[in-house]
């Protein structure tokens, strides 16, 4: 779990989801109120898995899979992803860039 730059506490799971899903840049750490942001490594691995279910649909074609057997894979794997998406995220003081 994401552990806070400035006042080194970690955050509960939710809270990283919560703060993942805004969409936004920086994130304000509930326990002491300070902006952290996702640091460059991070912003990378998430990206990489939010991809994964997208990579996954010619597959399922290729195998011919029904409908309703990719829907619910794509669904798991969604599921899955944003299960493990707040393991990988790791918080930096400074905004850092891309590459």
């Amino acid at each position: 779990m994401p552990t806070c730059q400035n006042c080194g506490k970690k955050w509960s799971w939710f809270d990283s989801i919560k703060k993942l899903l805004t969409f936004r840049k920086s994130m304000k750490c509930n326990h002491c109120g300070k902006i952290q942001y996702q640091s460059t490594s991070s912003r990378n691995i998430t990206s990489l898995l939010v991809l994964f279910p997208i990579i996954t649909i010619p597959f399922s074609i290729m195998f011919n899979l029904s409908l309703a057997s990719a829907l619910l894979l794509e669904l798991a794997l969604i599921l899955v992803v944003l299960f493990v998406m707040p393991l990988f995220l790791k918080l930096t003081n400074i905004e850092e860039p891309l590459w």
